[in-house]
């Protein structure tokens, strides 16, 4: 929800006698995500991305082989491939056990390959290296968490402070084949809300993993900066997925409070887990939470802390909805003018459009058969291309900045871009090429279910090449070229455009080729007078919220550590 710039950390070189197609931001997240799925496995790399013969988005290839080379537990390698779709590394991986495997096929991949993860290199079940020998543990953590708190409070381990109910895991649920049934909340759930991509079922389980709207969550397994955190569950009741806790305080502990308690103690649980996996993938145990000591004030002041973050939390999430609302608006009336065509259909029948006489009688009064069924007479059919310019600037070495503020479709979802990340031209991505400006609507080719897209609304932001753009040739066609290209039904068109490939990604082009009804210039011009508030006011609602969550980040340290105190009667 903040769009907050975020520096990223620099990356490992690349290893000196490595032939594997792989940058070091990719490999370190891939082989953090490995060593904490499958502990002490063996993984081998093989095929296109080390015989010189792939891209960027070629697929990844790789073996696992046990310990005594004996077969992976099907349940364990179904949680690894999960991790594997729901993690952010923008290509295919394969992961296949070797035990499975045909002899011929195993003498194929032995004669060239690339050791990823050596078996010597096993993790205890917290998650810390042990030595070669496997029974003596690597150094631990050493650190007994001490955040700072007003001496007066009452202290206690973070975990004795509340019940933490884990979910469950993937192998024990049965999913539905449509959106039937309750959801499954994972991680991806939690940050993004429901979406296509989101699983169902129609089993039921123990009462413990049944989340409701309003339920206090901990996501203790994943990215350390942006998915072990709290957050509050917003969406319909469903089954509460592994690696997410539901928190429930303890009597006397207002549940407000804590979340922002949580949130205070963020940094902590990042610094865990980065000292577990140093770079990509990291995890909070039960353990962990009972090393890392918390204190709280009594109840009323509890209550007054929490009504002073929570109040600023309240206008950001009323902006959000308001948001929602408006967006909604401009898409309805998108369907309604151009693809029911109903004040056309109105005037056919003698009924009143229900629009202003100088709109009204900008449409025609019958529809007329087309390629793409019956439309409005006097109106074509076209690609969005027709009225808009796809990619229409790039960085390249001899034109770049000396720094990018990043755009990636990990942290882009649904219209908002939660976060952007800041490099020098020199160590930014390899991706970071596409030019922003003003007015583009940004819709992510990879995995496009994913509905990573946007409409720009500042200047000075660049894309990655994994989104296309689209840039109105008028200013009159920012909102039309908008709810064209990230209408569901475009949407799920080009997901299933890229459902039927091992990568799942689509050109540019298909954005660009997106099949419109086009009306004659006038009638762009009304919609866009009526919609333009509309989305101006969604931007500047955004804008408002940035800086309510920086005042809300300002205050959140000093408030819940007690070195700013707050009249109880603020409750």
């Amino acid at each position: 929800m903040t769009d907050r710039p975020a520096t990223a950390a620099p990356s490992p070189a690349r290893r000196p006698a490595d032939r594997l197609h792989l940058s070091p931001r990719h490999r370190a997240q891939l082989e953090a995500l490995l060593r904490e799925r499958l502990p002490g496995v063996e993984v081998w790399a093989y095929g296109s991305r080390i015989t010189g013969e792939s891209h960027d988005g070629s697929d990844l290839d790789l073996v696992l082989r046990a310990p005594d080379l004996r077969e992976i537990p099907i349940g364990r390698l179904s949680d690894l491939r999960e991790a594997l779709r729901e993690s952010t590394i923008p290509f295919l991986v394969e992961a296949r056990d070797w035990a499975r495997l045909p002899e011929e096929f195993q003498g194929e991949i032995a004669r060239n390959h690339v050791v990823l993860i050596k078996a010597a290199e096993r993790r205890d079940r917290d998650g810390q290296l042990e030595s070669k020998s496997g029974n003596v543990p690597a150094p631990t953590l050493g650190h007994y968490y001490h955040p700072p708190f007003p001496g007066q409070w009452h202290r206690m381990p973070l975990y004795s402070m509340a019940r933490w109910v884990n979910g469950l895991a993937f192998r024990n649920i049965t999913f539905s084949s449509s959106a039937v049934g309750r959801p499954v909340i994972k991680i991806s759930e939690i940050k993004g809300g429901i979406s296509g991509q989101t699983k169902f079922t129609c089993q039921n389980f123990d009462e413990s993993v049944r989340v409701h709207a309003g339920d206090l969550l901990f996501s203790w397994s994943g990215q350390p900066e942006t998915s072990i955190d709290a957050f509050w569950w917003r969406g319909p009741e469903g089954w509460l997925n592994q690696h997410i806790f539901r928190v429930t305080p303890s009597t006397g502990i207002d549940t407000v409070f804590f979340f922002y308690l949580l949130k205070y103690l963020k940094p902590s649980f990042v610094s865990i887990a980065r000292n577990k996996q140093t770079i990509g993938l990291g995890h909070v145990t039960k353990r962990d939470l009972e090393n890392i000591e918390a204190a709280l004030p009594d109840l009323r002041e509890q209550r007054a802390i929490a009504h002073v973050l929570g109040a600023l939390d309240d206008k950001i999430e009323l902006n959000r909805r308001m948001n929602e609302t408006l967006e909604a608006m401009a898409r309805a009336l998108f369907q309604s003018w151009f693809v029911d065509f109903d004040p056309v259909r109105a005037k056919m029948e003698g009924r009143d459009t229900g629009l202003p006489t100088e709109i009204a009688d900008l449409f025609p009064d019958r529809l007329v058969d087309s390629e793409m069924g019956r439309i409005p007479a006097g109106w074509r059919t076209d690609t969005l291309d027709a009225i808009a310019s796809l990619n229409p600037e790039s960085w390249s070495t001899r034109n770049a900045p000396e720094q990018v503020t990043y755009v990636d479709l990990a942290n882009t979802k649904r219209g908002h871009i939660e976060t952007v990340e800041l490099h020098s031209w020199s160590t930014a991505p390899s991706r970071a090429r596409r030019v922003l400006r003003p007015g583009d609507t940004i819709v992510g080719t990879v995995r496009p279910g994913n509905e990573s897209y946007a409409l720009i609304g500042g200047d000075g932001l660049t894309a990655s090449t994994g989104f296309a753009v689209l840039r109105p040739r008028t200013s009159n066609d920012r909102e039309i070229v908008w709810c064209a290209a990230t209408s569901r039904g475009n949407i799920d068109r080009l997901a299933h455009l890229a459902g039927g490939s091992a990568y799942p990604a689509v050109r540019s082009s298909a954005v660009a080729e997106t099949r419109i009804v086009l009306s004659d210039g006038s009638v762009r011009k009304g919609f866009s007078s009526i919609t333009a508030g509309w989305f101006d006011r969604i931007e500047n609602n955004k804008r408002t919220s940035r800086k309510l969550v920086a005042l809300r980040d300002a205050l959140l340290a000093p408030l819940v550590s007690g070195k700013l105190r707050v009249p109880q009667s603020a409750a």
